[in-house]
């Protein structure tokens, strides 16, 4: 295949993979397809960022005001010259996290704010993921129909003089 001066191999191979190139053998449903389909690529990956890192900071923001806890009373302690080597039995478990914070002796204060944020980017992109998908089927099934309505219309003008006998 030859390309243009001055345009690079790689991106002509790029747009005829992609089914961008002017290749006039492509039917309009397929360059809508190939559009459809770059248009949705392109939203996913400029909006999808925004509505994620929306979503971690709304999420973050609630865990903070919601894990805001008032202040205990202070009181004094004697410091202990000799403390006892905390034992297997106190470390968290390998399902619990790597680090434990407690409230009140022997409470954990539960996942911190940034694990609600991190949960809310991760739901936002699969869910937004999943609604593009949906709306790329849609398309598909519409330019299938259509598709198929334009192979119908070509074979009914040309199946009678194939099926034609000739002497």
């Amino acid at each position: 295949m030859k390309t243009r001066p001055g345009r690079p191999r790689d991106l002509t191979r790029l747009a005829r993979a992609l089914g961008l190139d002017r290749n006039p053998l492509r039917r309009a449903t397929d360059r809508a397809e190939a559009w459809i389909r770059a248009g949705l690529l392109a939203f996913f990956l400029i909006a999808g960022p925004m509505a994620a890192l929306g979503a971690g900071h709304w999420a973050y923001h609630a865990g903070i005001t919601a894990a805001q806890v008032p202040a205990a009373p202070t009181h004094r302690v004697k410091p202990a010259a000799l403390q006892q080597a905390p034992t297997i039995t106190d470390l968290p478990r390998v399902g619990q996290g790597g680090r434990v914070w407690t409230g009140a002796p022997g409470e954990g204060t539960g996942p911190s704010a940034r694990a609600g944020a991190v949960l809310a980017v991760v739901m936002t992109l699969a869910a937004m993921a999943l609604a593009l998908l949906a709306v790329l089927q849609l398309a598909l099934a519409f330019l299938s129909r259509r598709r198929l309505a334009a192979w119908e219309m070509a074979w009914s003008r040309v199946g009678p003089q194939w099926s034609k006998r000739r002497p």
